[in-house]
């Protein structure tokens, strides 16, 4: 099973502008000459090789995840980076998509009206939803007004399918059911799971319910956990300011992966407006968050194989995930 996250932004999508890109270019070279970098070739290899910082950016597309397993390929939400994905889709001959939908603000269904295999006659899309209005809210965005293709005159067949919280669905030995997360107007996290491996995905969630009485019947959700895709869009000073907005802040997923010995987080749900250099803070703050709360834990991830705690990542556009290549897990005694 893998991931493969074709947007990672949250919100809005994020461009980069021409001194935005000259500032970066910048950046990365004052780091070659401090890596003492003489020549162009060199700084080329050291760019193309993750030297001087991996990722060197995060991109633009709003949320897009799409999870590979055998000969299944499930995306979930379809911000921006849907239509990114379009392109490779459509190079491999794909004409049926299977889309889970986490909820539907703005930033999660705006890369629809681009993705072209819609526009396909014979091509079908499934999208599975819990929200019960969802077909109404993404079938507006075709009205001929905000865009001008109207729903009817799409080419490719699109069916609604509704989904009960908690429900599993079955393709061949994956398993995948929806789960409750915080944020307004309802937002839902899917799981996979499929020969002994798990992820999740948790976006957009405030997470205000922490403990496993608070998290009730979606606490199981987090346990036994390979990799948790988690939205950690702001720094913990500024949740304040930000409360019901419906998003977190990294160092709380990591309390969450300690607790319940997930395994490996990614950080995503990126702030359109928080720069690289942000991300990075925020990324070692995560770190450090880490290395003074993980003895209390200890215990938990010695019997993980895995004394260090949860491996933390930074989401970006792009990034692949192969939980095939993890090692077995070792099961925490219930």
């Amino acid at each position: 099973m893998k991931l493969k996250m074709w947007g990672t932004r949250g919100s809005l999508p994020r461009a980069i502008n021409n001194q935005y890109f000259v500032n970066l270019v910048d950046h990365y070279a004052r780091k070659a000459e401090k890596a003492g970098l003489s020549s162009i070739s060199d700084f080329r290899n050291a760019i193309r090789d993750g030297d001087l910082g991996d990722p060197l950016v995060f991109g633009g597309n709003t949320t897009c995840n799409e999870i590979i397993y055998k000969n299944h390929r499930f995306f979930v939400d379809m911000g921006t980076g849907f239509a990114e994905a379009a392109s490779e889709v459509m190079a491999q001959g794909r004409t049926e998509f299977t889309i889970f939908q986490t909820h539907l603000h703005w930033d999660h269904i705006m890369g629809l009206p681009f993705f072209v295999p819609i526009y396909i006659p014979g091509n079908k899309l499934t999208i599975y939803h819990v929200h019960p209005h969802a077909p109404e809210y993404i079938k507006c965005q075709f009205n001929g007004i905000n865009f001008p293709v109207k729903w009817e005159e799409l080419g490719a067949d699109i069916v609604f399918k509704q989904i009960k919280m908690y429900q599993k669905l079955q393709f061949d030995s994956l398993t995948i059911s929806a789960f409750a997360l915080d944020h307004p107007g309802g937002s839902f996290g899917y799981r996979f799971d499929a020969e002994g491996y798990s992820l999740a995905i948790g976006v957009d969630g405030e997470y205000k319910r922490l403990t496993p009485k608070d998290l009730g019947k979606d606490h199981v959700y987090y346990t036994n956990l390979d990799l948790l895709v988690f939205d950690a869009q702001y720094e913990m000073d500024e949740l304040a300011s930000r409360f019901d907005w419906g998003h977190c802040s990294p160092p709380i997923g990591v309390d969450l992966a300690l607790r319940e010995g997930i395994r490996n987080l990614i950080l995503t749900h990126h702030d359109p407006r928080s720069p690289e250099e942000k991300e990075f803070r925020m990324a070692q703050q995560a770190m450090v968050h880490l290395q003074k709360q993980i003895p209390a834990y200890q215990d938990t991830w010695t019997k993980l194989n895995q004394p260090e705690g949860p491996n933390i990542y930074l989401a970006y556009d792009g990034l692949e995930f192969n939980l095939s290549k993890l090692e077995p897990r070792s099961q925490l005694p219930k």
